[in-house]
């Protein structure tokens, strides 16, 4: 793998649409499913450029449980090189087994399955766990997920682990307002933090469609890190 590529490994994917943390809403069970294709374009400190192209189909499983298939693609460019194509195809399954009062807890596991492109997936199979804790606060939903992404099999990464602050509430049955801040020691050794701001909407001009558009700023000024990103995504119910 060129050296240069290595910032472009992907960390996890994203969830609550365009935010990085992981909600823990579920579909509700067996016969509900969830289409999603989301678009994110990141601008490096270093000049690069990075653009991911995201397809993710999600299957009910029990009323607290998901299973979701993500497959990227992704075009990066830096110093007049560049590269396209599939990344690593991604599996993962939220169980949400504790809900009491407001309070919402459970887990995400996913694989990232050793399937992209070389010089844009990670060479090898790898895997990422975060823990979700919810809690409804009036009309502000406060959510926090532990990250931990196990990498360091992979040359040039290591073990990265952290946490995102996301909070979120609705002013209007057609509007979601949120934001998020992440802390994760990242998987490439060249930058011992990573942090940012994200701020975003989701429109819902039907029970089944939405539509989301975020911002991205890193706040460590890296050049291995992005400087700011553009997010849009549309999801489907049925």
């Amino acid at each position: 793998m060129k050296k240069w590529l290595l910032l472009f490994i992907p960390s996890f994917s994203f969830a609550f649409f365009p935010f990085e943390a992981e909600d823990a809403g579920t579909l509700g069970g067996l016969g509900n499913f969830q289409f999603e294709t989301n678009y994110a374009n990141f601008k490096y400190y270093s000049g690069a450029r990075r653009q991911v192209l995201d397809f993710q189909f999600q299957a009910g499983l029990l009323k607290n449980m998901d299973l979701a298939v993500i497959q990227p693609y992704v075009k990066l460019k830096e110093e007049g090189q560049r590269l396209s194509g599939a990344d690593d195809l991604r599996i993962f399954i939220k169980h949400i087994p504790f809900e009491v009062d407001g309070w919402r807890a459970g887990y995400r596991i996913q694989l990232n399955l050793d399937t992209g492109k070389e010089g844009i997936g990670y060479g090898r199979t790898t895997a990422n766990v975060n823990l979700i804790a919810e809690k409804d606060v009036g009309n502000i939903t406060l959510n926090l997920n532990a990250v931990y992404i196990k990498s360091s099999h992979v040359e040039g990464l290591r073990d990265a682990y952290g946490v995102i602050f996301h909070l979120y509430g609705k002013p209007a049955k057609w509007l979601t307002l949120g934001g998020e801040i992440k802390y994760i020691r990242p998987e490439h050794k060249v930058s011992n933090k990573d942090t940012h701001l994200l701020v975003g909407f989701l429109l819902h001009p039907t029970k089944s469609i939405d539509l989301s558009f975020g911002v991205h700023k890193s706040l460590n000024k890296h050049q291995e890190q992005p400087d700011y990103g553009f997010l849009t995504g549309f999801l489907y119910r049925f």
